[in-house]
C-alpha cells in the first residue's frame, strides 16, 4: 500500500476534479489491486475532502487523520470499488459516515470543543483574504452548527448539487437545502451591519 503523508493540502488546495473518467479508471486498478492507483487518487481527492473533513472537524489535526482514515479504507476495501460510479461522491460519503462513527464514539456527555474555522472557504463573491470582512466571514461559519456548516462546504466549496449533498450525507435533498438555507440565514444575520435587521 502506498505510504501517504500527513501533511499533504494546503488552503489553497485543488478543487474538485470534474474528469470522472480518470476517476473510474483509478478506481478499477485500484478494485483489481493496483496500489499506484491509490496514490494517484489521494492525489486528485484529498484537498477536496480535507476541506470537508476541516467542517466537521475544525482541528487540523483531525481533519488529516479523518482523510488518512477515508484512504485506509479504500485501500482495503478491494474489488467492491469496480461498481461505483460516482466517485467524489462516495469518497465524501465515506469520509462523512467515517467522521460520523468516530463522533458517535467520542459521545461522552460532555460537549466536544470545536475551534478553528475552515481554512480557504472561498464563497463566491467573498472578499479576499486578510481583510476584516473575511475575518468575520471565518468567525460567522464557526460558529455555524456542523451540519449546517458541511453542506456550506459542500454547496458552496466543492460544487456538490443539493441533491449530492443528500445524498453523501445521509439526509433528503429537502433536508440538505433547508440546512443551506438556513446557515445563509444566519450568516446573513451574523455578518449584517449594526442596526440592520434582514
Amino acid at each position: 500500500m502506498t505510504i501517504l503523508p500527513r501533511s499533504f493540502v494546503s488552503a489553497a488546495g485543488v478543487a474538485r476534479v470534474g474528469d470522472d473518467r480518470g476517476d473510474h479508471q483509478l478506481f478499477a486498478d485500484l478494485a483489481a489491486g493496483g496500489p499506484e492507483a491509490l496514490g494517484a487518487l489521494y492525489d486528485r481527492h484529498a484537498a477536496s475532502l480535507f476541506r470537508h473533513a476541516m467542517a466537521l472537524t475544525r482541528q487540523r489535526p483531525d481533519a488529516e487523520d479523518l482523510v488518512q482514515a477515508v484512504f485506509v479504507k479504500l485501500a482495503t476495501t478491494g474489488a467492491a470499488l469496480a461498481g461505483v460510479t460516482a466517485h467524489a461522491s462516495y469518497l465524501h460519503r465515506m469520509l462523512h459516515t467515517t467522521w460520523l462513527d468516530g463522533h458517535r464514539r467520542r459521545i461522552t456527555g460532555e460537549r466536544i470543543v470545536e475551534q478553528a474555522a475552515p481554512p480557504g472557504l472561498k464563497v463566491r463573491g467573498s472578499i479576499g483574504p486578510g481583510s476584516e470582512e473575511a475575518i468575520d466571514l471565518a468567525r460567522a461559519l464557526d460558529d455555524l452548527p456542523t451540519s449546517q456548516r458541511e453542506v456550506i462546504v459542500l454547496h458552496l466549496t466543492e460544487g456538490f448539487s443539493f441533491r449530492e449533498v443528500g445524498r453523501l450525507t445521509g439526509v433528503s435533498l429537502f433536508t440538505a437545502a433547508a440546512r443551506y438555507r438556513l446557515a445563509i440565514r444566519r450568516l446573513r444575520r451574523t455578518l449584517a451591519p449594526a442596526g440592520e435587521h434582514r
